[in-house]
């Protein structure tokens, strides 16, 4: 049984080394070189073209929350009594407890009008 697996074992190398020499024989692939080197020589010209470039920053334009009108609008306070009402509390009572002088004023006058 032995003698049978050495004979195996002897024809896989002998396999073996026959696929190694066929490796080996084959002459290497040579590749062109001169596409990659054009294309580094272009890449190094971008990179040179972007380097000399002065960089210029642009100047902003002077800022005054006057010409702002969002700005203006949210922290202007005297435009708060002027805002709609929304649409979502059109029509509906405030059902907290604290009274404001509009509702004081609706009692008054309805008692007067009993």
């Amino acid at each position: 049984m032995e003698a049978k697996i050495d004979q195996k074992v002897q024809a896989v190398h002998k396999r073996l080394d026959a696929f190694e020499l066929r490796v080996l024989e084959r002459p290497a692939p040579t590749t062109d070189m001169s596409y990659f080197q054009t294309e580094l020589a272009s890449l190094q010209a971008d990179v040179d073209a972007i380097l000399d470039t002065p960089a210029v920053e642009p100047q902003a334009a002077p800022f005054t929350l006057g010409d702002d009108t969002v700005l203006g609008a949210l922290f202007n306070g005297d435009d708060a009594e002027e805002q709609p009402e929304p649409a979502r509390s059109r029509g509906k009572r405030d059902r907290s407890n604290h009274k404001t002088e509009l509702m004081e004023e609706e009692e008054a006058s309805k008692r007067q009008h009993k």
